[in-house]
């Protein structure tokens, strides 16, 4: 995968994230309980003359109960809000969604349901941290068509920062104690997967829905890292007959699992640029001052390096996450693992480095194929 792309998967999967958030009221913490009499319903009815069997689900849960043997169906003390509601074949692939804005105290009658068939999204959610691997329970997975998410990216490049996300229909599940998850229904097509979870890294990834069949999307998630810049230090030698002896000249780098977003220019307490110091003819003091670069580097990075002191020592400071350090040295084979940066603490990280052996690192290829003589002419 190239940089380029992983930044655009990065910045997608933020983007989702913020679309899933804005549609929940996810940036202002969890809204406050209904009081009494501020709950609704919502009454709707789908065809069961197929004879098949339906669940409910608000909000990517079973209501149980909600579903008479009519084929209608009530879901009592919904909050006020915005919300998804789907009609499931218990066990199949059949069903249809709707979003309902429910408001305080009124009953929300939907329009006639009509079970279409789709695929379906399954998968499972796991942590590992210091105790290995583990399921995940109780945590939303969501799916979003990938156009609208694309189209959210255009919007979001060509206003800013600051521009709202739309609302992007959305199919949910959450995870059982297996930390296993189901969406049924989803129509054919392209779509987002997105997990979000607090305490760990959100993560994304991209998926194809075929009607009457299955997706799968598996998420491996990672305890969430506090922002911050934290320092990795250590010291590189080689073994000899006379013990450890360090490695000059050696580059130590390291790598980031997500981008670098470089910095903005500061600015001085009313919001402008600070003041060039230039002299009254335009000058600007500078005698020795470089010629400004043709090309002006991307604003994201995803290493920064150094080289050892004559004593073998090295130290980088770096944003705080997942990454890994690499050591190269000519002549010397390159060392390679993978690192967590912590913020405002030191990561102490030394290595030996083994000479290149006389012998090449891989056998030396074959004599090739036999070449077949001509037949002589008759």
């Amino acid at each position: 995968m190239s940089r380029k792309l992983a930044v655009a998967i990065a910045i997608v999967g933020v983007l989702v994230t913020l679309a899933y958030m804005s549609g929940c009221g996810g940036g202002e913490g969890n809204p406050p309980a209904p009081g009494p009499g501020d709950t609704s319903s919502i009454r709707g009815s789908v065809d069961t003359a197929a004879g098949s069997s339906y669940e409910v689900l608000l909000d990517g849960r079973a209501v149980p109960g909600a579903m008479q043997a009519d084929g209608s169906f009530e879901i009592n003390g919904v909050p006020p809000g915005e919300h998804r509601v789907a009609v499931v074949e218990a066990g199949g692939l059949a069903g249809s969604y709707v979003s309902v804005v429910v408001r305080a105290g009124e009953d929300t009658q939907v329009p006639p349901i009509v079970p279409e068939l789709g695929g379906q999204i399954v998968g499972m959610v796991t942590v590992r941290d210091e105790g290995g691997l583990r399921p995940l329970p109780d945590v939303e997975v969501t799916a979003q068509p990938a156009d609208e998410v694309v189209a959210l990216a255009a919007k979001g490049d060509e206003g800013g920062p600051n521009v709202s996300p739309p609302d992007v229909p959305a199919f949910s599940a959450f995870t059982d104690e297996h930390g296993s998850y189901i969406i049924q229904a989803v129509p054919e097509g392209s779509y987002v997967v997105t997990v979000a979870a607090p305490e760990y890294e959100d993560n994304s990834r991209w998926t194809w829905v075929e009607a009457g069949h299955t997706a799968v999307a598996d998420f491996e998630l990672r305890p969430a890292i506090d922002p911050g810049v934290g320092t990795v230090r250590g010291r590189v030698v080689t073994e000899t007959d006379g013990g450890a002896q360090p490695i000059e000249g050696a580059t130590v780098t390291i790598s980031s699992d997500e981008p670098w977003f470089a910095e903005p220019p500061s600015l001085d307490g009313d919001g402008s640029e600070p003041a060039s110091e230039e002299g009254e003819d335009g000058d600007s003091g500078c005698d020795n001052c470089p010629e400004p670069p043709d090309e002006m580097p991307p604003p994201w990075f995803y290493g920064v390096s150094t080289l050892t002191d004559s004593d073998g020592n090295y130290s980088l400071n770096a944003p705080a996450g997942y990454g890994s350090i690499e050591v190269f040295a000519p002549e010397y084979m390159p060392v390679w693992e993978e690192i967590v940066i912590q913020a405002d603490q030191v990561l102490e990280r030394n290595f030996t480095l083994e000479p290149w052996p006389d012998e090449p690192p891989f056998p030396p290829p074959g004599p090739g194929p036999v070449p077949v003589p001509e037949p002589e002419p008759e």
